[in-house]
């Protein structure tokens, strides 16, 4: 089988990728660089018509089986017009250049459980649009993103939803923003984290190389779910991915239980590396419903043991610096 990936370069799609060429499958991977770790390079732009190929770059792709869109930025804070922009009409260029490839049979998008926003209630794989506002141009982006992918009728798209991924890849590709990690510098100096429940809620986490799994198998599969979700089935609590992210570092994170003192958490936020988008994750996240998981394509995913904890070691072995950017910070 021939894949083509978009957004080979980033987290997930490194993965991906690595899966994809491991069980012998051929793998183009599409980035502005032009740079590969596992299959073939190409260089593209999602934001461009026809994801700024040549002609001739095109007609390379004519016997592409399936197409697996994973790029975008989880930066929660980046500038809405260019948030927005990179997910609606990057998702609009790939499913566009797909439907052209004579032989793809299957686009595998990637969305988030952060396009429910604020839903209320309990949601399943088949619920988008839920009367739900959003905390920012993120979880917007990713809505309007999976809304286009659901209304596309050329070729068969399947998505697939994700919480925050974590587990070890090269220490430069593991995200700093849009997750749990945001708030480890803060947590790794001492300063206290107010949570509702005291974080005691799940945060849908998964192994990103289990959902690598699952992107891999969509992209296989003769016939796929128009839409399901993955996340570890143990739903670690937020409060327990702290407590492990921080554990290779040496240091109990203080997470504070209820709302008290949250005045002071964000009037205190930026020097503390925290922004308000991430402050509004202190609170649980929708409800999903019980069976979400059966509809994952065969076989399930297996998380590997101590992935949350194994993400925190890469770094801190790679002496990546997990502190706020204007902090000061000497190095032995």
């Amino acid at each position: 089988m021939k894949v083509l990936v978009i957004g080979a370069s980033g987290y997930l799609g490194y993965w991906v990728t690595k899966l994809l060429t491991d069980s012998g499958d051929s793998v183009v991977e599409l980035s502005r660089r032009g740079e590969s770790r596992h299959g073939e390079a190409i260089v593209g732009d999602v934001t461009s018509t026809g994801l700024g190929l040549s002609p001739e770059a095109l007609a390379e792709l004519a016997d592409v089986d399936a197409v697996v869109s994973c790029f975008g930025s989880v930066d929660w804070d980046l500038d809405p017009s260019a948030l927005v922009n990179l997910h609606l009409t990057g998702t609009r260029n790939v499913l566009d250049t797909a439907a052209k490839l004579p032989s793809v049979r299957r686009v595998v998008h990637v969305s988030s459980l952060l396009a429910l926003g604020r839903a209320e209630g309990v949601v399943g794989n088949g619920e988008l649009a839920v009367g739900q506002t959003f905390r920012n141009w993120y979880e917007y982006a990713k809505y309007r993103s999976e809304a286009l992918a659901r209304r596309e009728r050329r070729v068969p798209v399947s998505i697939v939803r994700f919480g925050p991924l974590l587990g070890p890849a090269p220490a430069e590709l593991v995200p700093a923003t849009g997750g749990p990690l945001q708030a480890l510098p803060s947590l790794l100096q001492g300063m206290p984290l107010f949570l509702e429940r005291g974080g005691r809620f799940p945060v849908y986490v998964g192994d990103v190389a289990a959902a690598a799994g699952v992107v891999a198998s969509l992209a296989r599969a003769a016939e796929a779910p128009a839409v399901c979700t993955y996340f570890d089935p143990k739903r670690p609590t937020l409060a327990r991915v702290l407590h492990e992210l921080c554990q290779p570092y040496g240091v109990v994170p203080r997470l504070v239980d209820g709302t008290r003192g949250r005045w002071l958490q964000r009037l205190v936020a930026s020097r503390m590396g925290l922004t308000d988008s991430t402050l509004e994750y202190t609170s649980p996240l929708p409800s999903l419903a019980p069976d979400v998981l059966e509809a994952l394509p065969w076989p399930s995913p297996v998380e590997r043991p101590g992935y949350i904890s194994a993400t925190a070691d890469i770094l801190r072995d790679a002496r990546r610096v997990l502190l706020p950017v204007d902090a000061e910070v000497s190095t032995p």
